[in-house]
C-alpha cells in the first residue's frame, strides 16, 4: 500500500522551480576614469571686468587750407598705412610748383654760364689782359648763382611738400570710423575730417583694486572672455603693461592686456571679463600636488581620500589613500600625503562604489 507524501508548501515548490542565480565575484572589475596627480604652482584666480579699446585712434586733419576735391573712403572702410583717404583741390599748388621749377631751371643755366666765364678768365689771368680782380669778380658771381640755385631747390622742395599735404593719408593701418566732411566743403588746416581707429591689435583696459598691487605684473597669465562669447572662446593672453598710478577715488590701478585681432572679430568698446592667474605668495609660485575636485572623497569623520590606481599583474587595482586637502583653485584641489607623488593615477569618475583592491580598467582623461 502506497502512502501519499504530504503536500509541500507552495512557496517551497516555487523556489525549487527557479533556476540557480550565478554568484558575483567579490571584486568585480570596474571601468573608471583616471587622471595624473600634478605638481604645479598653486595659483589664485582673480576675475575683473574690462573694456576693449584701440591702442591708436586719431582724428585726422588736413595740413593746409583748401576745398575737398575727393573723398576716397567711407566710414567702415579698412585702410592700410599710407593709403590716401581725402584729397584737396591742389590746382594752385601745382601751378606754383611749375613756376618754381622753371625758375630753378633758369637759375641752373645762369649758374653754369657764370662758372664757364670764371673758368675761362682763370686760364687768361696774366696772359691776355684779364686781371686778377676781374677773375675774382667772376668767381664771386659764379658762387652767387650757385647759391641762388640751392635756394630755389629748397623752395621747390617746400612747394612739393605743400602739394603733397593736399592729400590726407592714413598714418597707420585701421578702419575709418567716422567721416566728417564732404566733397566741395572748405576745410581749414587742423580741422578734423576723418576718424581712424586701429583694430589689430586691440587692448583690454582693466581697473584692478590697489590691494592686488604687486601680484599682477607684466607677463602675468590672463584669460579674456569677450562680451557674450561662449566660454570655449576665451582668449589666452598675458599682461602687457601695468600703469604705475592709482586712482585715489576708485582705489584702483590700470592694467593693459593686448589681444591680437587679425580678422576684425572684436571691436573697440566691447566689454570683457578678464581672469588673472595669481601666485598665492609674492615670492613666486608655490609648487604643490594637485588633483581635480572630483577625485577627492569626503568621509563621515571629516577626513578625505583619493583612489589610486596601481598595476597588479596584467591588470590594475584601486587603493584608497588618505590625504590632507588645501586650497581650491579653478577646479583643482591641493593635496598632501606621503603615499602620493606626481604622475600617480587617481580616479575621477567611477570611484563611488570602489572597494580596496578592486580590479579596474582605467581610461585616461585630461
Amino acid at each position: 500500500m502506497r502512502h501519499a507524501l504530504p503536500a509541500l508548501p507552495a512557496l517551497i515548490v516555487a523556489a525549487l522551480a527557479l533556476p540557480a542565480l550565478p554568484s558575483l565575484p567579490a571584486h568585480a572589475q570596474m571601468r573608471v576614469k583616471v587622471t595624473a596627480v600634478v605638481a604645479a604652482p598653486v595659483r589664485q584666480t582673480l576675475q575683473l571686468p574690462g573694456t576693449l579699446v584701440s591702442p591708436r585712434s586719431s582724428a585726422l586733419s588736413a595740413q593746409v587750407d583748401g576745398q575737398v576735391d575727393a573723398m576716397l573712403v567711407e566710414a567702415g572702410d579698412p585702410v592700410a598705412a599710407g593709403q590716401p583717404l581725402l584729397r584737396l583741390d591742389d590746382t594752385l599748388a601745382r601751378l606754383e610748383l611749375e613756376r618754381l621749377e622753371s625758375s630753378l631751371a633758369e637759375a641752373g643755366h645762369v649758374q653754369r654760364d657764370a662758372q664757364r666765364l670764371a673758368r675761362e678768365a682763370g686760364a687768361l689771368v696774366g696772359v691776355q689782359g684779364v686781371s686778377r680782380s676781374r677773375y675774382g669778380t667772376l668767381q664771386a658771381q659764379a658762387a652767387i648763382e650757385e647759391a641762388k640755385v640751392r635756394q630755389l631747390r629748397a623752395t621747390v622742395a617746400m612747394q612739393r611738400e605743400r602739394l603733397d599735404r593736399h592729400t590726407v593719408a592714413a598714418p597707420f593701418a585701421g578702419v575709418v570710423t567716422e567721416r566728417r566732411t564732404e566733397r566741395g566743403q572748405w576745410v581749414g588746416s587742423g580741422a578734423s575730417v576723418l576718424q581712424l581707429t586701429a583694430t589689430d591689435p586691440l587692448r583690454v583696459e582693466i581697473d584692478v583694486p590697489e590691494r592686488q598691487h604687486g601680484r599682477i605684473a607684466a607677463g602675468t597669465p590672463a584669460s579674456v572672455q569677450v562680451a557674450d562669447a561662449p566660454a570655449a572662446d576665451a582668449i589666452a593672453a598675458r599682461v602687457d603693461r601695468v600703469v604705475p598710478s592709482a586712482d585715489p577715488v576708485s582705489r584702483s590701478f590700470r592694467v593693459h592686456v593686448t589681444l591680437a585681432n587679425p580678422g576684425g572679430r572684436l571691436m573697440a568698446g566691447m566689454s570683457a571679463r578678464v581672469t588673472f592667474a595669481l601666485d598665492w605668495t609674492g615670492d613666486g609660485p608655490e609648487v604643490a600636488l594637485q588633483v581635480p575636485a572630483d577625485a577627492v572623497e569626503r568621509q563621515p569623520d571629516g577626513s578625505a581620500r583619493v583612489w589610486v590606481v596601481l598595476r597588479s599583474g596584467d591588470g590594475a587595482v584601486a587603493r584608497p589613500v588618505t590625504v590632507r586637502t588645501g586650497r581650491h583653485v579653478g577646479g583643482q584641489v591641493e593635496i598632501a600625503s606621503p603615499d602620493l607623488s606626481a604622475d600617480d593615477l587617481v580616479v575621477v569618475q567611477g570611484n563611488e562604489g570602489l572597494r580596496p583592491g578592486q580590479p579596474v580598467v582605467p581610461d585616461m582623461v585630461g
